[in-house]
C-alpha cells in the first residue's frame, strides 16, 4: 500500500508537470517522486486513513513541487498552479472546519466530568501501607536497572534498557533458576532489553528478556530471562530494524490506516512480554477530536498482533487512554463551558488542567491525576480542585476543594530544613489517600540520584507537612503535623465509633521524636504517638496498662487519639 501510494504520487507528478517538450523532466520528476516518497513512507510510517494529516501533507507538497518544476520549465505561471492552490484551500477548509473554534460544543463533551464532593475522595481512593507507595521514579528505576544488566558483562555489552513502564501486577510466575515471583497488586516498573546498534541486531536477531525494578523497593530488581522454564527471545522491538521494528511490524499486519499511538511495553500476570499501543481516530470534523477506541497488543516473541475494543481490554492493562489525549480533552472541558470566545479571550468560568499528569493506583485501578485551577490567575500554585480520570474507562470526576497544586507542594517540600540544608531535590508528586486527606508524597534525592529521605505534603493544607529519613518517620511527622494545624477530619479509610480501650503495652520505641507502640491486644498493627501531645509516652514501658483512643481504618500504621498510662501519674 505504501508503494502503490507513493507511485500515484508519482504519476499525479508528471500528469502535472508533462509536456511534449520537455517529457523528460516529468518521467525522471516523477520517478524521483515514487523513489522519495517510498523512502519517506518506509521510515515514516504515516497513517494512511481518511482523517490523518500525513496523506493530505504529502499530496500537497508533490502538487507545490510539480507547480515549481512547471513553471520553472515554462519560465511562466501555469494553470496547473491552481490545482495546488485549490488543494491547499480544501485542506484549509476541512482543518478550520475540524478546529475547537468551530467545534467548541464538541470539544467540550469529549470527557464527562462529574463534580463531586472533596468527601468522596476517601471512599474512591483507598487508603495503601505506606510501604507501598511509589519510591522509584522513572529516572531512579532506570538506573537500577541498567546496574542490573550491568551485572552480566557479556550482556550488558550487547544490550540496552529500554524504555521503562509503570503498571499495576496481579499474578505469578517462575523465572531464572526457579526463583518464583508473585505480585498482589503491585506497582513495577518494566523495560524490554534493546538491541545496543544496528550491528547487534544483525548479528543477534533477538534479545534475551527484559529487567523488573519494583516501584516500592527498588533494592528488588529482576533480569528475566526464563519464564517457566522457557527461554524468552525478545524479536519485535523499538530497536529492531526493518521488518523487526515494532510499528512496521503493526502496519504490515494489516493496520496501514489506524492511528497509533503511545506503545508501552507490559507483562501479563504469567510474566509474558506485550507492546501495547492505542488505537484512536478523529471524531470531530476531518482531522479533530482524536480519541482512543481500544489498544493493539503484540506479543514480542511471535510477533501475534490483537485488537481489543475499549471493554474487551485484558485487565492486565492498565491505562488504554494516552496522557495526551485526555490531557486535552480535559482543557477543553474547562475553557469551552461558554464557548470558544469565552474560553480563549473573555475567560468566565474557565478553568484549567495544572501542567503535567501523573498515574494514581488503587486497589489495581489507575487514574490520571491533575490538579484543576483558574487560568487567568497567572503563575497561580493554587488550585480549585483536582480531577481524577479512570484511565481504562475515561471516567472523571472533579473533587472541588482548594490547594496546592503538584508543582508548589514539591516546592514546599524542598523548603522544609531537612532537604534544603542538603540541597535535597523532591521527585514528582503523587497522590495518595492518607487518613482520608487528599496527600501528595514525595521522595528526596542527592547529588547521586539515590533517596535520601521521604515528604508528605497535604493538597488541601500547605501547613501539613511531614518529612522523615524514612517513609514511617515522614508520614508519623505528617500525621503530627495534620494534628498540630488543627485538621480534625482525620480518618484511617471508614470511620467508626472511638471508643477508650484498655491495652497492655507489649513494645515501645522511639525514633526521632516520635513513639511507636505495639499492644498485647491488637495483632498486626502498629500505633504511634508524639510526647508533644502525650507526655506520659516517655514514662511508658512493656507491660504497662493504658487507656487509649483511636481512629481504625485499613493502614498498619494508627495515630493515636489519646493516651493515658494507668501505672503512671505525675
Amino acid at each position: 500500500m505504501y508503494i502503490l501510494f507513493s507511485l500515484i504520487l508519482g504519476l499525479v507528478f508528471v500528469g502535472m508537470t508533462y509536456s511534449k517538450d520537455e517529457y523528460l523532466v516529468s518521467i525522471v520528476g516523477g520517478s524521483f517522486m515514487f523513489l522519495f516518497w517510498s523512502m519517506i513512507n518506509y521510515f515514516a510510517l504515516p497513517t494512511l486513513g481518511w482523517g490523518y494529516h500525513g496523506v493530505f501533507f504529502e499530496i500537497f507538497l508533490t502538487l507545490v513541487v510539480a507547480v515549481v518544476v512547471r513553471n520553472i520549465v515554462e519560465y511562466e505561471w501555469h494553470p496547473v498552479a491552481w490545482i495546488a492552490v485549490s488543494f491547499a484551500l480544501l485542506w484549509l477548509v476541512f482543518s478550520i472546519a475540524s478546529s475547537e473554534m468551530c467545534n467548541s460544543h464538541r470539544y467540550q463533551q469529549m470527557i464527562d466530568v462529574e463534580e463531586v464532593s472533596y468527601k468522596n475522595f476517601a471512599e474512591d481512593i483507598n487508603v495503601i501501607p505506606v510501604d507501598k507507595m511509589i519510591v522509584a521514579d522513572y529516572d531512579l528505576a532506570c538506573k537500577v536497572a541498567e546496574d542490573k544488566l550491568e551485572e552480566d558483562p557479556g550482556l550488558g555489552s550487547r544490550c540496552d534498557v529500554g524504555r521503562m513502564t509503570l503498571q499495576n501486577l496481579t499474578g505469578s510466575f517462575v523465572i531464572n533458576n526457579g526463583v518464583k515471583l508473585e505480585f498482589n497488586n503491585d506497582l513495577i516498573w518494566v523495560a524490554p532489553l534493546e538491541h545496543s546498534g544496528f550491528w547487534r541486531w544483525v548479528k543477534l536477531d533477538v534479545t534475551p528478556g527484559y529487567v523488573i525494578v519494583y516501584a516500592n523497593d527498588p533494592t528488588k530488581r529482576y533480569l528475566v530471562t526464563e519464564i517457566n522454564g522457557e527461554s524468552l527471545k525478545m524479536k519485535y522491538l523499538e530497536s529492531g530494524c526493518f521488518a523487526d521494528d515494532i510499528e512496521r511490524h503493526i502496519r504490515t499486519n494489516g493496520y496501514l490506516s489506524s492511528g497509533l499511538t503511545e506503545h508501552n511495553f507490559e507483562i501479563d500476570p504469567n510474566g509474558r512480554p506485550y507492546w501495547v499501543l492505542c488505537n484512536y481516530e478523529p471524531t470531530i470534523g476531518i482531522f479533530g477530536g482524536n480519541d482512543s477506541k481500544g489498544v493493539i497488543t503484540v506479543d514480542i516473541q511471535s510477533g501475534d498482533v490483537k485488537q481489543y475494543a475499549l471493554d474487551e481490554t485484558p485487565l492486565w492493562i492498565d491505562h488504554i487512554q494516552p496522557e495526551h489525549f485526555v490531557n486535552n480533552q480535559l482543557r477543553c472541558w474547562g475553557m469551552y463551558k461558554k464557548g470558544w470566545w469565552n474560553g480563549c479571550f473573555v475567560g468566565e468560568d474557565v478553568v484549567v488542567p495544572t501542567p503535567g499528569m501523573v498515574l494514581v493506583y488503587s486497589e489495581g485501578e489507575s487514574y490520571w491525576y491533575t490538579g484543576v485551577s483558574a487560568s487567568k490567575l497567572e503563575g497561580n500554585t493554587a488550585t480549585s480542585g483536582f480531577v481524577l480520570i479512570n484511565a481504562r474507562t475515561k471516567e472523571a470526576k472533579y473533587y472541588k476543594v482548594s490547594g496546592v497544586n503538584e508543582m508548589e507542594a514539591k516546592r514546599i517540600a524542598e523548603d522544609q530544613n531537612f532537604a534544603k540544608a542538603a540541597q535535597y531535590h523532591a521527585t514528582s508528586p503523587v497522590l495518595y489517600n492518607v487518613k482520608g486527606m487528599s496527600t501528595y508524597f514525595m521522595t528526596f534525592k542527592g547529588s547521586s540520584g539515590n533517596v535520601t529521605g521521604y515528604a508528605f505534603v497535604s493538597v488541601t493544607n500547605r501547613q501539613a507537612v511531614g518529612v522523615g529519613t524514612s517513609k514511617k518517620e515522614a508520614e508519623s511527622n505528617y500525621l503530627k503535623s495534620l494534628r498540630r494545624t488543627g485538621n480534625d477530619s482525620i480518618e484511617d479509610g471508614p470511620q467508626v465509633a472511638v471508643d477508650v480501650k484498655t491495652y497492655t503495652i507489649r513494645d515501645i520505641t522511639l525514633e526521632g521524636t516520635t513513639y511507636y507502640v505495639l499492644f498485647n491486644e491488637v495483632k498486626g498493627k502498629e500505633f504511634t504517638g508524639s510526647s508533644e501531645f502525650f507526655r506520659e509516652l516517655k514514662w511508658t514501658k512493656p507491660n504497662d496498662k493504658v487507656n487509649v483512643s483511636y481512629s481504625e481504618g485499613s493502614s498498619q500504621l494508627i495515630l493515636l487519639d489519646s493516651f493515658d498510662n494507668l501505672n503512671f501519674e505525675f
